[in-house]
């Protein structure tokens, strides 16, 4: 560390970091393998607008940190600003919010 005053000191900083890794492991209880099952087993099929439908999705995080999560869904896809009041009511995802267990 070196000061305007033209004095240093020498430290040592240590930390533990760790790579983030979620996957999708199971939908609806079929395992998801890529190769043999491709990504489209991850969405929705058609619905009537009065009718409701239901996935199941089972994530594994397979890196050492315990992870905070909360979901939203939102009206529009804005990258640069989300709004909280723009968040869809017709959709729900539980639990919520949470936190996935690290390995």
């Amino acid at each position: 560390m070196a000061c305007d005053n033209q004095t240093s000191q020498f430290r040592k900083l240590r930390g533990y970091g760790a790579e983030l890794s979620l996957d999708i492991i199971e939908v609806d209880g079929k395992v998801v393998d890529l190769k043999t099952n491709p990504m489209e087993t991850m969405f929705f099929g058609n619905t009537n607008p009065t009718s409701e439908t239901r996935r199941t999705m089972k994530i594994k995080n397979s890196s050492p940190i315990p992870v905070p999560f909360h979901w939203s869904v939102y009206k529009t896809k804005a990258t640069n600003k989300i709004i909280l009041e723009d968040e869809e009511t017709h959709f729900r995802v539980s639990p919520n919010q949470g936190k996935i267990g690290g390995g």
